[in-house]
């Protein structure tokens, strides 16, 4: 029959265009009502070709077939789209969660934890910093060639961080905590940009002053002291505006009490990071993240530390504060000494 003929191409075409859409289901509908009437009837050229009652129930039967194997083909389609969605959508979330944290200061506000900034020795900073406070570690002063094992640890040993980015704006500060009891150590730090010019010196600090705050243009600076050639660090200034009036630094300290908490002058000192928990909260200061971390490098040293540190177990803080830069560096000043590194 021509309508049948035509139907079975229609539904090939459909099947293939539409892949067992809806709009197949609307034209068998069609063809049903159009078929049912015309009084069972169609033409084949001049010749008028009269239905039986079994031929009409049969050709509904197919018809009805047809339509359910459409829409059950279309559903199983459906299902097992939805579920590669779903799958797909757990997988991506999946990843999403082993990404790791994205420090770039043009595209986002994270600051750096503790433990991220002890394993890789650097430090990205958001716009939202406003001052970074740049931690001179204890015994920076010993030669980095030869006398390793006296330094607090073996990760951001002189400078902490060793490696810093900023942004354009971001004021630095450096502080210090290289103690005196030995001999004074007092320093100078130049940074230097790229063509060898030092663009900045912090004067002489001796321990727990601070330097002069000093915005910088964008560009790669070394920074190096001036009489102790070997404590060196880099810095990277980034084309992007800081935003922002946050104080950013990392502090250290040993992770317990010590034994000997004195100095050579008899002076007690009470820093520890039970103390400090207290001290820089109720000084200001956010503490954001801590890390501990072992470091016990001296071959003929009881503890393998090197007996100025106290100690081989140390703890990483990374702290914030929004308190004028003023206030904060001599918070910070009195929290250096209080220490218990000599």
């Amino acid at each position: 029959m021509v309508k049948l003929s035509l139907l079975s191409y229609e539904l090939v075409v459909l099947k293939v265009k539409y892949r067992y859409s809806a709009k197949a289901i609307i034209i068998i509908y069609h063809f049903i009502y159009e078929f049912t009437n015309e009084n069972n009837y169609c033409e084949s050229g001049n010749e008028i070709i009269t239905s039986s009652p079994y031929n009409y129930r049969y050709f509904i039967m197919l018809i009805m077939l047809l339509t359910m194997l459409l829409m059950s083909s279309s559903f199983i389609s459906t299902v097992i789209t939805a579920n590669a969605s779903t799958s797909n959508i757990a997988n991506i979330e999946q990843q999403m969660t082993k990404l790791p944290l994205q420090t770039n200061p043009s595209n986002n506000t994270a600051i750096p934890n503790a433990q991220s900034v002890y394993v890789s020795q650097s430090m990205t900073l958001p716009t939202s910093v406003g001052t970074f406070v740049w931690y001179i570690v204890n015994e920076a002063h010993e030669n980095s060639d030869n006398e390793r094992f006296k330094y607090l640890s073996n990760s951001n040993p002189i400078y902490l961080p060793t490696n810093l980015v900023i942004a354009q704006g971001t004021a630095i500060s450096f502080l210090d905590a290289d103690a005196p009891w030995d001999s004074p150590h007092p320093h100078t730090v130049n940074i230097v940009d790229s063509s060898g010019k030092v663009v900045y010196s912090t004067g002489r600090m001796d321990y727990t002053n601070s330097s002069a705050p000093k915005v910088l243009a964008s560009g790669k600076y070394t920074v190096i002291d001036t009489k102790y050639a070997w404590m060196k660090a880099n810095l990277t200034v980034t084309t992007v505006k800081s935003n922002g009036n946050i104080i950013l630094g990392g502090f250290y300290t040993p992770t317990v009490q010590v034994a000997n908490n004195k100095d050579n002058d008899g002076g007690v000192h009470l820093g520890w990071l039970g103390y400090y928990t207290n001290d820089f909260p109720k000084n200001g200061f956010s503490i954001l993240s801590k890390y501990n971390f072992h470091y016990a490098a001296c071959k003929y040293c009881p503890g393998g530390y090197w007996p100025d540190q106290k100690t081989a177990d140390h703890t990483l803080i990374i702290y914030s504060t929004s308190q004028p830069l003023s206030q904060a560096l001599s918070k910070l000043s009195k929290m250096v000494e209080n220490n218990v590194y000599i």
